[in-house]
């Protein structure tokens, strides 16, 4: 019978896979931190959002019971993955699908959801950016002078649409280049991206921040305790981003 076969064949390689993969353990790292930046930059603009105090004091364990079911989700799918394809998985798993219509139609589909998530995924770091240039550009208004009314109230902006579009032009090329170069070598891209950028903005920055603006109000315990993961974050940053480089291919 075929469909028994086919589960003694994913109950064999669920038995036969390794526990701990010393080869490319460190990619783990900056992939699982990364993982997290979403949920990261989106957590202060979500509890701002929140209506009412009561359900304010509701989000924290809200928070927490979304983030262990993602995480379990992904722990799940990923083990699915692995037991029915086995070790010839590759980085992008939707090139490891057997080839036929329905794998096709998976991969256009994931292609073209990348395609129209990108503007919103790149609006961040534009803003960010179109922010850096203006601080560079002269301040001047209509006519060369910034005008009263909008010098007070601050509102004025150097960046027009065109030169904007050019930002986000030479944005979207830059990247572009780096995806060519990088698409062999997705997985320690991706390491490099957590390790590097991801752990100071998940592990160090927030609990030296809270350090910061709660003196006088947290106590020694709690100042210890984010002291202690701050430092644990610069760790793993430097173990992920260094491993990564030294094994780089």
């Amino acid at each position: 019978d075929e469909s028994t076969s086919f589960l003694e064949e994913i109950m064999y390689r669920a038995k036969s896979l390794p526990a701990f993969n010393p080869d490319g353990w460190f990619l783990f790292l900056g992939t699982s931190v990364l993982l997290f930046e979403g949920s990261i930059t989106l957590l202060v603009p979500l509890i701002e959002a929140v209506n009412t105090p009561e359900d304010k004091q509701k989000f924290p364990s809200m928070y927490r019971t979304v983030i262990i079911g993602i995480v379990s989700f992904y722990a799940f799918f990923g083990t699915v993955c692995w037991m029915a394809i086995g070790d010839s998985v590759r980085t992008v798993m939707t090139t490891s699908l057997p080839q036929g219509m329905l794998a096709t139609m998976i991969q256009l589909a994931y292609s073209l959801a990348v395609i129209f998530t990108f503007p919103l995924q790149n609006f961040p770091s534009l803003e960010i950016v179109c922010a850096s240039v203006e601080k560079i550009l002269p301040k001047r208004g209509v006519g060369g002078k910034i005008s009263s009314s909008k010098m007070l109230k601050g509102s004025y902006s150097e960046i027009s649409n065109g030169q904007r579009n050019i930002i986000s032009s030479m944005v979207v090329v830059s990247l572009s280049i780096v995806a060519v170069l990088a698409m062999d070598d997705l997985d320690k891209v991706v390491s490099i991206m957590g390790g590097l950028f991801g752990c100071p903005l998940a592990f160090v920055f927030p609990p030296l921040i809270e350090n910061e603006l709660g003196k006088g109000k947290i106590g020694s315990q709690k100042w210890i305790v984010n002291l202690v993961v701050a430092t644990l974050g610069v760790g793993a940053m430097f173990v992920s981003t260094l491993t990564t480089l030294i094994n780089w291919n």
